[in-house]
């Protein structure tokens, strides 16, 4: 047995030496197809191919004997069991059931979440592999296997590799590392350039998360949580295949719940949690105009898990192709190359597991402060004018905006590094761009990247000169065709020629126009109106959606669903076939492509204005593009639903560790209406990344379009959003330290109350704020759950929505109706239904029209006291642009029973900097607060009236019992009710009506008769409020230091 600080590994149930004696395999040299001629068992059907009899897992041998050439393998029983997971189809869309049959092949027409085939193969038996032996590590365990079931092994698509390995390193505390190889030959894996790679080090000291157990034969293992001793990763899964590994086919699978709570793989278009009945995944980066439940722009092959309120994670580290099915109790990876390179995050929580996860791959970059404002952009605007009059125009409506953006419009025919010196003149650009500079707002301009093949053309022929371009397998630049037509694609795997040459591009750029100008890499999927390689004579076709009576007997391979329909890898794209001057193929990196444009990009900006962050955003990601780059989810549509599905796009990204995420304000596509554009306007601008972004042709939905409705809600969303930003800039520094998404489900914080594992429609903006959206047509009131057994306040109102529930902890079985309220939210001049949780401070700031305007006022809090009177919050201020600051400050608060907030400071100074410069002046913000609001002062009150009998439900049932059946028992907080079955504490609420005293830094300020509910010190100009009915108290003209330690006391009446 290994030691205790590390994991134990299990052997079929008990504990074993990890240098295991070889199991017992089938003799690998047994022919299977070597039957006598007159015993061969019919496997296919008259007129059948030797490829559909090879598809079938059959022996192929044409006989002049009346046999059959298609027969089954010699000891192989083939049968119609086969889970939907794995049904391969035996037939076409309509075929009958007779027909079916006739073909020898299995008819099923129950209906699923899969869509799984009605009529498909018989299928054999597979193996697996067994351990032939197994060893300890410097920090794990390797296990060397071999296949059963002799030369024919699996054969599911293709031929097995014979000898694979399984080394298992324990990373960290909460990390084990699987990885499955061929013993033999290198097979491709994702390189080190693309992906930080970490080897294992020396032992990890210290009790680990997890134990690593396995068994013999067929090989299966297990990620055990040791403290629950539930696995957490199980591949030994009833009705599966133990472990298919062939050249360009892999699938293993895992045991989960039956009702899975999964989260995340994508790229997609769906509901935030997968759907445990039936989801099937695919992975190829594809441009496709947001369908739904199909791939889309990126690859994401992570996922967490949520059960019993602890969470993990699993990341698949595979860039190839691939498919995740999540069916009754199990997930599924079809993998068409590559290797199977698991992680495992042990958590326990939520933000552990997110926190885990973007160790490895890469932190989320921290984006400049300008560009956590507005955006606005549209593909269309007809010339400069126009954008200069939406610029303009923002100004006079005191619209916020720091981002203006120009689509391919600007560019000559569509070629980068391009002007249309007609509709764009170069030198009208440069003047915008300095315009917006001195208001310190800045530009942002395409860049796609394909390149025209134009003699001529100074990126053309350089790229040439330079070979920066990738290949096809004859060795010349492949041929694609997106807006300029004929275009060869910078081979981004080059990072000396090619990164070197797109920097050089990108500095023309900056050096002619400004250096607030920024990229916008779009069609990076990479996308090609063609099919595969294409010249100038070729046709754009498209590929027809549904194929007629496309028999599927024939295929060899295995098809990811790629579109949904099993569609070509090279369809708008690439072939696959494609290679890179390193030697690499398409065929495993085309999910990479615009993961490495983003890294090129990155490092380009950061070449040019060196200690400056740059703002790149990108369309096509990958595990680790957060480090580089922001997302945006694609060419929506107008359209309610889109509207919904941007809430479950944005906490994916979250997951994925790219938390600068946000969706195309009131739709890409199609014209949007009025009431939908107000409606997006109000939850957009809570967005971490908000932009208003349309298509040609469509109509413009600029908020002032509509004067008296869009315009005044667009306003007042946009100043809700500018008055947060000292919080989400608080909330961008966590998630570029630690991971933790902005936007976050609300089991991120609730993870036990099981209510909250279902939720898409509310979110949480980072741990104190709920926003619950109006989100349908017509809406006039959201019904909004609020989890936990906490209070929570109205974030307009200031209001007690719901009190702290008297009872401690969320039960499974508990009746939480109660938790439901109906919040207000009316179209004409309610804003957002936003509720702050007590125990939370915010920050906030006066808003003004750009980030910088905002981040000169004075800081005011927000705070929201739990049942106890206590609350807490933080603020982290820099100069906003500087990748590695020497000046920062993150300064902590924290509110004591009700009658003390406290401040503590961290603070960073540059010793380099001027001695007559103030901290303030160097970071670009204010150093004074203003105001502090305290919600919730009657923080004793548990419900009802003061002393009342308070009526709580338990078990569904309400539970009420008489006086005279209960004790009562008067206490220091209140009243003891003892009835026998449950025990209540009802704490007596603490009204108060006025202000006693109060104490600044030490220095007691006299409140004067008659101003204990309203006043103002004449002398310091320290003025309060209590309003006694909403319990709140607010104090004004304060004028404190934010970068200086502080104490605030009072007492009230």
């Amino acid at each position: 047995m290994l030691s205790n600080k590390l994991p134990l590994v299990l052997l079929l149930g008990w504990a074993v030496s990890v240098s295991a004696s070889p199991s017992n395999s089938t003799d690998s040299g047994d022919d299977a197809c070597s039957a006598n001629l007159w015993s061969r068992q019919d496997c296919g059907f008259l007129g059948i191919t030797q490829e559909g009899c090879i598809q079938r897992q059959c022996c192929w041998s044409p006989s002049v004997a009346p046999v059959p050439w298609c027969f089954q393998k010699k000891n192989e029983d083939y049968v119609c069991t086969a889970d939907v997971v794995t049904r391969r189809d035996c037939g076409y869309l309509g075929i009958s059931a007779q027909e079916c049959h006739d073909r020898k092949c299995c008819w099923d027409p129950k209906q699923d979440n899969l869509n799984s085939p009605y009529c498909f193969l018989r299928q054999h038996s597979c193996k697996g592999y067994g351990v032939s032996s197994a060893t300890t590590t410097a920090n794990g365990v390797q296990v060397q296997l071999d296949l059963n079931g002799g030369s024919q092994g699996c054969a599911r698509f293709g031929e097995d590799i014979p000898r694979i390995k399984v080394i298992v390193d324990f990373e960290t505390k909460s990390r084990i590392r699987v990885r499955i190889l061929d013993r033999d030959h290198d097979r491709y894996e994702i390189p080190e350039s693309a992906l930080p790679n970490p080897q294992a080090s020396a032992k990890v000291l210290g009790s680990l998360d997890y134990d690593f157990k396995y068994t013999e034969n067929p090989f299966t293992f297990s990620v055990v949580r040791r403290s629950t001793g539930e696995a957490v990763f199980q591949t030994q899964v009833p009705g599966m295949d133990s472990l298919v590994y062939e050249n360009e086919y892999l699938e293993i699978s895992t045991a989960v719940p039956d009702d899975a709570n999964i989260y995340g793989l994508g790229e997609v278009v769906s509901g935030f949690r997968r759907d445990s009945r039936g989801t099937r995944q695919t992975m190829w980066a594809r441009d496709a105009a947001t369908p739904v439940d199909e791939n889309v722009y990126g690859s994401h092959p992570f996922y967490l898990e949520m059960r019993k309120g602890t969470a993990h994670g699993v990341f698949l580290r595979n860039s190839n192709g691939m498919d995740v099915v999540i069916s009754p109790a199990k997930l599924t990876y079809k993998v068409i190359g590559g290797v199977l390179d698991f992680t495992v995050f042990l958590g326990p929580s939520p933000a552990d597991v997110i926190n885990q996860y973007t160790e490895l791959i890469g932190r989320p970059h921290m984006p400049p402060a300008w560009a956590m404002g507005f955006h606005q952009c549209r593909y269309g605007y007809i010339n400069i004018d126009q954008v200069e009059t939406v610029v303009n125009t923002y100004q006079k409506e005191d619209l916020p905006l720091d981002g203006v953006w120009i689509d391919i419009d600007y560019m000559d025919k569509y070629k980068d590094f391009t002007f249309d010196e007609l509709r764009f003149p170069e030198s009208r650009i440069k003047k915008l761009a300095e315009s917006l500079a001195a208001k310190n707002q800045s530009m942002v301009l395409i860049v796609d990247p394909g390149i025209p093949v134009e003699p001529g053309y100074e990126p053309y022929d350089s790229g040439m000169a330079q070979d920066v371009f990738i290949k096809t397998k004859d060795g010349k630049p492949i041929e694609g065709r997106v807006w300029p037509g004929q275009t060869y694609f910078p081979d981004f795997f080059n990072s000396n020629e090619t990164w070197s040459w797109w920097e050089r591009h990108l500095q023309e750029t900056r050096d002619k126009i400004g250096t607030n100008v920024f990229p916008w890499i779009d069609m990076n999927e990479p996308s090609n109106f063609c099919n595969g390689q294409c010249t100038s004579g070729q046709q754009t076709q498209d590929q027809p959606q549904n194929p007629a009576k496309q028999d599927a007997t024939v295929n060899l391979k295995y098809s990811i669903n790629n579109a949904g329909r099993q569609a070509p890898l090279s369809e708008k794209t690439l072939s696959e076939d494609a290679v890179h001057k390193n030697g690499l193929s398409m065929y495993d990196t085309h999910n990479l492509y615009g993961h490495m444009e983003a890294r090129a990009t990155h490092q380009a900006m950061t070449n040019l204005l060196p200690n400056t962050r740059p703002f790149i955003l990108s369309r096509s990601t990958f595990p680790g593009t957060g480090s580089s780059a922001a997302h945006w989810t694609g060419d929506n549509w107008s359209e309610w639903d889109h509207l919904y599905f941007s809430i479950p796009g944005v906490l994916s990204f979250g997951l994925f560790g790219i938390p600068f995420t946000g969706s195309d304000i009131c739709g890409f596509i199609g014209n949007t209406t009025e009431e939908l554009c107000l409606r997006w306007h109000q939850l957009g601008a809570l967005y971490p990344f908000a932009r208003n972004h349309n298509t040609l042709g469509a109509n413009p939905q600029e908020a002032y379009v509509w004067p008296t409705t869009v315009l005044p809600a667009a306003r007042q969303a946009l100043r809700i959003r500018y008055s947060l930003l000292p919080y989400y800039y608080t909330l961008f520094d966590r998630a570029s330290r630690v991971g933790t998404p902005l936007w976050q489900p609300l089991f991120f914080r609730y993870a036990n109350d099981p209510l909250t594992l279902k939720i898409d429609h509310q979110f949480l903006l980072g741990d104190s704020i709920m926003v619950s959206p109006a989100l349908y047509k017509g809406q006039i009131q959201v019904k909004a759950y609020f989890p936990g057994d906490g209070r929570w306040f109205n974030m307009w109102t200031h209001e007690c929505i719901i009190e702290h529930d008297s009872h401690s902890g969320v039960q499974a079985t508990e009746d939480r109706s109660h938790r439901y309220k109906f919040l207000s939210a009316k179209a004409d001049g309610e804003p957002i239904p936003m509720s702050i949780a007590g125990g939370h401070i915010v920050p906030i700031q006066a808003p003004q029209n750009t980030v910088a305007e905002t981040r000169a006022q004075p800081v005011s809090l927000v705070i929201a006291l739990d049942e106890r009177g206590n609350a807490k919050g933080e603020v982290y201020v820099d100069d906003g642009r500087s990748l590695v600051n020497s000046d920062w400050a993150r300064v902590n608060f924290e509110m004591l029973g009700g009658e003390k907030l406290v401040s503590s400071v961290s603070l960073n100074k540059d010793a380099k900097a001027p001695a007559a410069q103030s901290f303030h002046a160097r970071v670009g913000h204010s150093s004074e607060i203003e105001k502090i609001t305290i919600l919730g002062l009657n923080f004793a009150k548990a419900g009802g009236e003061s002393g009342a009998k308070t009526v709580f439900k338990a078990n569904n049932h309400s539970w009420k019992r008489k006086v005279s059946e209960c004790h009562e028992e008067k206490t220091r907080k209140g009243v003891r009710i003892d009835c026998g079955q449950r025990v209540l504490v009802e704490e007596t609420a603490n009204k108060f009506n006025s202000f006693l005293t109060l104490n600044v830094n030490g220095k007691e300020v006299p409140v004067g008769e008659g101003k204990g509910r309203k006043g103002q010190d004449d002398v310091l100009g320290y003025a309060w409020a209590v309003d006694e009915t909403l319990g709140s108290l607010t104090l004004t003209g304060l004028k404190m230091d934010l970068f200086t330690e502080w104490f605030v006391q009072w007492k009230l009446n």
